[in-house]
């Protein structure tokens, strides 16, 4: 089996060689690659990785692209990279447990039908500090990570997902969380937190895919405790959305009070947009329509 790594960088190269640095020591399996996925205009990046002796022997791929609009989309560019499982993670935790990229291995291996997620120790309430997908879940889902979000949100959503299917195959691993760098393009965590209880309904679609998917081997009273458990993981959710929104002006000074950009604006105008379907099409009850319609969009709310 093979792992592939994105690892987003931006603005950090010190940060970044030394992440890879100790990432890559922790290899050991000759298989494993490491695509770092950096912009194409992000020259300090660019002068410092370009022609690395980290570079030199193959395993570890400098990408350069256009820069998305979302940290999940340049995440996501790895999965035009033909692998068994895919990884992620930035230029801030690099994976510190001597012989991840097998544990991975190994841990994607107990699915029988090859569809799931490892995870490895947690980073927060939200998330493991790994998340690792395998090529056939990725396949199905239509992605590594969600790109509804600017920041964060990306990997609570797919923590939700591997809940509620029951594919969670923990492996004994850990990155370094104790240099965490500021969280980039965090604007409005609690209009975000809002929109993503808002699509709570969507979530459980795309669980239902897998769920009912003739390839996933799942036995019928399996697949109904699952099913029976989504609201669970839906209360879990916003009682930790609550608290971002409780704390949305500490995080965004924390982030340097942002003005949006056009990158930002672009990314929350398409939220918007999605905001009538999450709330009409898959049956969400009126009075959490209202709500939700009223802190999403209060101006529409308003005329209403």
């Amino acid at each position: 089996m093979k792992l592939a790594i994105s690892l987003a960088t931006r603005g950090r190269p010190d940060r970044l060689i030394e992440a890879l640095k100790i990432s890559s020591s922790n290899w050991t399996n000759r298989d494993t690659v490491l695509y770092v996925q950096v912009d194409d205009d992000d020259l300090p990046t660019i002068d410092v990785i370009t022609g690395h002796s980290l570079t030199s022997l193959g395993n570890i791929v400098v990408n350069i692209a256009p820069r998305e609009d979302t940290v999940a989309a340049k995440w996501n560019r790895i999965t035009s990279v033909p692998a068994d499982v895919y990884a992620y993670h930035a230029d801030d935790d690099p994976y510190t447990t001597p012989g991840y990229d097998q544990k991975i291995l190994d841990a994607a291996a107990r699915f029988p039908d090859g569809i799931g997620a490892v995870f490895g120790h947690l980073a927060n309430m939200s998330f493991s500090c790994t998340y690792a997908a395998t090529a056939k879940y990725v396949q199905k889902l239509g992605f590594l990570l969600p790109a509804y979000f600017p920041y964060w949100f990306c990997d609570h959503w797919t923590d939700d997902l591997a809940k509620m299917i029951g594919r969670i195959s923990f492996s004994n691993i850990r990155t370094d969380q104790s240099r965490p760098g500021v969280t980039m393009e965090m604007r409005e965590p609690g209009w975000w937190a809002t929109w993503f209880d808002a699509a709570y309904l969507m979530r459980r679609q795309q669980a239902l895919s897998i769920l009912n998917d003739p390839e996933f081997e799942c036995p019928a009273w399996q697949k109904d405790l699952l099913i029976a458990g989504f609201p669970m993981i839906d209360s879990r959710s916003r009682m930790i959305n609550h608290n971002v929104r409780q704390q949305n002006a500490q995080l965004s000074q924390w982030a340097g009070n942002l003005k949006p950009d056009e990158r930002y604006n672009r990314v929350k105008q398409r939220a918007i947009a999605l905001i009538p379907s999450l709330l009409e099409d898959y049956g969400m009850p009126e009075s959490e329509q209202q709500m939700f319609r009223r802190f999403l969009l209060p101006d529409q709310s308003k005329v209403a």
